[in-house]
């Protein structure tokens, strides 16, 4: 995970020159995100799940729930993004710095899940006192997932592309006043973390391979790179003369 998140940075960085900041600001707004949403979550999300788990039959439950988590994780990550480039338009003023600020926030979300990852495994196989029941679930989870070490790697992939594509879309769709854009980055991510909120709330989460949950939302990724080549074609810093300036597009 932690590879995978360097080599999206060196990538696009190395194609289109991008300076370092655009990634940083990614990574910022994405953990201003991620604190706002576990303010909201940890004192909102048990009691609203219980309501609808006891409210409703089980499918219209986790589809429900499955809903709800994807618009909280969506109006905060890619809300604030959205409010950011209401601010400052500069943060969408071409698909390099757009993308790589996707990239940022994806890639450091994957660098910083790796090394709690890689801290946790180290410490259950040093055999350090009272880890025995974590290294006894790393076991179990590796024996019901075929490849178990390349899950992360494909969720982090799959994950960095969804997180580089819906910014994107937002980004430029604010500056250059593309609503359908916006929408579509917002419903994007609801999409990706709504599969991800219902294959929790199953409950059975270790009894399947993990594999079904990317299968599942692999589309999105697949989704996304064509989505990244044509707003790369259409507002890319190559295309600079065929776009108007920031003062141009206000003034509209």
């Amino acid at each position: 995970m932690m590879l995978v998140a360097v080599a999206a940075v060196v990538y696009w960085r190395r194609l289109t020159r991008v300076p370092y900041r655009w990634f940083w600001i990614g990574a910022a707004l994405w953990t201003v995100a991620v604190v706002i949403k576990f303010a909201i979550a940890i004192p909102t999300n048990g009691p609203i799940f219980k309501y609808l788990g006891t409210a409703l039959t089980y499918p219209a439950y986790l589809v429900v729930g499955g809903l709800f988590g994807g618009l909280e994780s969506s109006l905060t990550e890619i809300g604030l993004t959205w409010i950011a480039v209401l601010i400052w338009r500069q943060l969408g003023r071409d698909a390099d710095r757009a993308i790589g600020i996707g990239v940022g926030a994806g890639a450091f979300e994957a660098f910083l899940l790796g090394l709690l990852a890689a801290i946790g495994i180290a410490v259950a196989l040093a055999g350090i006192e009272k880890t025995e029941p974590v290294r006894e679930q790393i076991d179990f989870v590796a024996k019901t997932n075929p490849l178990f070490w390349l899950i992360g790697t494909a969720e982090r992939m799959i994950a960095i592309l969804c997180h580089a594509s819906t910014r994107a879309l937002v980004l430029l769709g604010v500056v250059y006043h593309r609503p359908w854009m916006v929408f579509w980055g917002f419903a994007i991510f609801t999409i990706l973390d709504g599969i991800a909120t219902a294959a929790h709330l199953t409950g059975k989460l270790g009894t399947f391979s993990m594999w079904w949950i990317e299968l599942a939302i692999l589309p999105m990724a697949l989704a996304s790179i064509p989505i990244l080549r044509w707003c790369d074609a259409s507002w890319g810093r190559s295309h600079a003369a065929e776009i108007p300036t920031v003062a141009e597009v206000t003034a509209v």
